[in-house]
């Protein structure tokens, strides 16, 4: 009877843990091209195309470190299945925004998901979204693009 029992209480163990398992989805981001090692990455997940492009936003889904290699490493964990589309930016000068040149064009490294872009503001979430399907592990890879500002021929 004991023996019995704790073949039941094992088997009950392991079925929830494998049912923690499947939900516990998990997102790794690895943002690449991180042509200056300094200032901060700030990463966005958004869950829906309003909150893609705007400044609202669930402070689960946002991740932030120092920058400190070429090639940066995040996590998310326990998503929810479903589609999501992300943003990244590199604060150089520690004012904690995406700086913006003439024009809209970002005066600071930014890439989006499925390097999604626009010739004339970000890209819509329709370009960037990706899906995260419940059970599985995902990977998305983002690759900063960083415009440089002109060189004056006074500074030549």
């Amino acid at each position: 009877m004991i023996r019995s029992l704790k073949y039941c209480t094992i088997f009950i163990l392991m079925v929830l843990s494998f049912t923690t398992l499947a939900q516990d989805n998990s997102l790794k981001v690895i943002v690449k091209n991180i042509e200056l090692v300094e200032g901060r990455l700030f990463l966005k997940l958004s869950a829906d195309s309003v909150e893609f492009n705007s400044d609202k936003f669930q402070e689960a889904f946002v991740k932030e470190k120092d920058v400190t290699a070429n090639e940066m490493v995040f996590i998310f964990i326990n998503l929810k299945g479903g589609t999501y589309g992300l943003s990244v930016y590199q604060d150089l000068n520690a004012n904690g925004k995406l700086d913006i040149r003439k024009f809209g064009i970002p005066a600071e490294p930014f890439a989006f998901s499925n390097d999604a872009i626009r010739k004339f503001g970000p890209p819509r979430f329709s370009q960037a979204k990706f899906e995260v399907r419940a059970g599985e592990g995902h990977v998305q890879v983002l690759n900063l693009i960083y415009k440089k500002p002109a060189k004056n021929k006074k500074d030549q």
